[in-house]
């Protein structure tokens, strides 16, 4: 009875994370780049290069804003966000049997982290950052990120991230590090277009 109540848990944990590439490759669009709502918006690419390493893995990690998921990265995958422009705090989190536990985030007990990094969003920027576990680039007086999670120089992000697929639809992150949802775009819209006509 203990087994099979046991097994029952893990599989409803597990049904909350992002299934890694273990259990099938990303179908998604192959890559194409973002065209922004706003010129004075930043693009950041989030990318994964494909490797055995992650081509083995059960759950795919989380990619978090403020501590809210956005999206997960798995292997030969990628992630395109439209960024207002401003600072923002971008983190890795490994799924530990479905849950990124992220109410011990920053504490002694954080163990699902994977890398923390703060990205200064300038307008009209456009950023590419490689999560690669496979080849961790030594670390040089000028280079940024955390860990596998590294930002990488335009040239060598447009080369390398032309061989992975969409993972999810692109997003919009406001100021202040949260996801702008689709009803908010149409009401702020609106909104522009009533100030047009002077309304």
């Amino acid at each position: 009875m203990f087994r099979s109540l046991l097994a029952v848990l893990l599989l409803a944990l597990a049904g909350c994370s992002s299934h890694g590439a273990f259990f099938g490759a990303v179908d998604g669009q192959p890559f194409a780049a973002l065209q922004v709502a706003d010129a004075r918006h930043a693009v950041v690419y989030l990318y994964r290069p494909q490797n055995r390493w992650a081509d083995e893995e059960l759950e795919a990690p989380g990619l978090f804003l403020n501590n809210e998921l956005i999206g997960s990265l798995p292997s030969n995958g990628y992630l395109a966000l439209e960024f207002e422009p401003g600072s923002f705090k971008l983190e890795l989190r490994r799924p530990l049997f479905g849950s990124f536990w992220t109410i011990f985030a920053d504490g002694p007990l954080d163990f699902t982290r994977i890398a923390s990094f703060m990205l200064e969003a300038k307008p009209g920027g456009v950023y590419y950052l490689r999560y690669d576990e496979d080849r961790v680039p030594a670390k040089r007086a000028h280079s940024e990120g955390d860990g596998p999670l590294q930002l990488v120089d335009p040239k060598t992000g447009e080369s390398e991230i032309q061989r992975t697929r969409r993972i999810q639809a692109p997003a919009q992150i406001a100021a202040s590090g949260y996801e702008v949802r689709q009803q908010a775009r149409f009401w702020q819209g609106v909104g522009q277009a009533l100030d047009k006509v002077g309304i």
